[in-house]
């Protein structure tokens, strides 16, 4: 039997198009969101054929009626944008495309398990063949050399197709609607804008590295989306800060220390102005008295 596994962001109920459909449905709507996805995912092509019967079907699934399902269909593709229809089909992009990505691993996968297959073969002709020679003293060198050039030749491949696998789960999990890529787009400009020559992220994929920290950093640290902005504008602002602060993994490193700081910058700067006002005051009322405070 053909194993139905489909990724599932941890995160996805913060989604903002899911967020709006709570909104409207609640944890229900949650529920029937995912009951949907997974029957479009034992579809062919992932495509649900639409019929007259169709929403008593899902209705049944659904535990509410046709008018109910239908009704929540529509709006998940009207107003939510959570779902696609052609009016003969229906289904969703977001799992159309991550299944293309575990189709296209999975292909890579069986590639090079056959290529790791014919490798060692081909180890092991060499190693027998190594061990049989009895030639002179150079002919072994030659021979020696090759298999450790096979070996790692084979660790470099294992090392790129786990870098690959790395790669294949960050990409795209955060879209440019996500608060966790714009605040990473966030900290990305100003440093930008403070050293033009920085390298940083540019593609959307890229961006999912530093995205995935300022996710740890909501999700794990309990940090707040405002705190996170503040301490981006003070870090970048602060001459010594935006000098060392040119990631979001090294933001959340230091986050602890650049809050307290910019808070107490924050105290500093208020009691400075308050200050100012009180002689300003002070002097405006002695020259309406028309002496000195003197």
């Amino acid at each position: 039997m053909e194993n139905c596994y489909f990724s599932h962001d941890s995160n996805a109920s913060n989604d903002p198009k899911i967020m709006s459909m709570r909104s409207v449905y609640g944890w229900e709507g949650y529920g029937w969101y995912w009951l949907i996805v997974e029957m479009l995912r034992e579809q062919k092509e992932y495509k649900l054929k639409l019929n007259k019967y169709i929403y008593n079907a899902l209705a049944m699934q659904m535990h509410c009626n046709a008018e109910k399902s239908q009704s929540y269909i529509e709006d998940c593709i009207n107003e939510f944008y959570l779902f696609e229809s052609d009016g003969e089909y229906l289904w969703a992009n977001s799992l159309i495309k991550r299944m293309g990505k575990m189709e296209e691993k999975s292909s890579k996968a069986k590639k090079a398990a056959e290529a790791r297959w014919n490798k060692t073969k081909e180890n092991e002709h060499i190693y027998a063949s190594a061990l049989q020679t009895h030639c002179d003293s150079n002919t072994n060198k030659i021979k020696e050399n090759k298999i450790k050039e096979i070996i790692k030749e084979e660790e470099e491949n294992l090392l790129d197709e786990s870098r690959d696998e790395e790669s294949d789960e960050l990409e795209l999990k955060f879209d440019h609607d996500s608060i966790e890529y714009r605040l990473s787009d966030y900290l990305r400009k100003h440093i930008l804008k403070n050293y033009p020559n920085t390298k940083v992220p540019e593609t959307l994929n890229k961006m999912q590295t530093w995205a995935v920290h300022i996710d740890r950093m909501i999700r794990l640290d309990n940090r707040e989306v405002e705190d996170i902005r503040a301490v981006i504008d003070f870090s970048q602002k602060d001459t010594f800060w935006q000098a060392n602060i040119l990631s979001t993994k090294k933001l959340r490193e230091k986050f602890d220390t650049l809050l307290i700081q910019s808070q107490t910058t924050a105290k500093k700067s208020h009691k400075a102005t308050g200050r100012d006002k009180s002689k300003e005051a002070i002097m405006a009322f002695a020259s309406s008295e028309g002496g000195s405070i003197l």
